[in-house]
């Protein structure tokens, strides 16, 4: 399989495993969902949340691009993965994994933004978010 088609494959089945996570984040099914999230880890990006979790932010997107092999856009469909696995942590008031699911989601967007030739308005949207996210978690977790 050629490589750009391997791409378009990779980001239809994360666009229908996103599909899947916020159906299953509005019915309240967040374990259902973290399960799916976990599967995702393994199938498309060679690693499991237990990966996600021990590596530093500083080594996030060495581990990732040198031993995962993962490329650009492995990369930005992994944010995508983290930044809703982050969210439905946050809904089950898992704050500190939250937390530290979405700053590596934030890191991997900073990454791209950086990597790019271009700038990306979807990215800014998704690393404000993300932000916005962190600071009600910080604020929480201050109370």
């Amino acid at each position: 399989m050629e490589n750009n088609e391997k791409v378009l494959l990779l980001i239809d089945e994360i666009s229908n495993v996103l599909a899947l996570l916020i159906e299953l984040k509005k019915k309240g099914q967040f374990s259902e969902a973290l399960e799916n999230v976990d599967k995702t880890l393994l199938n498309y990006f060679k690693c499991d949340h237990e990966f996600i979790y021990s590596v530093s932010e500083d080594f996030l997107i060495n581990a990732l691009k040198e031993e995962k092999g993962l490329s650009t856009e492995e990369l930005s469909s992994l944010a995508e993965l983290l930044h809703e696995q982050g969210d439905i942590l946050f809904k089950q008031n898992n704050l500190k994994a939250s937390s530290k699911i979405l700053r590596n989601a934030l890191k991997i967007y900073f990454f791209l933004n950086e990597d790019q030739d271009f700038f990306s308005f979807k990215n800014m949207n998704k690393m404000i978010h993300i932000n916005d996210k962190l600071a009600k978690i910080n604020i929480r977790i201050d109370e």
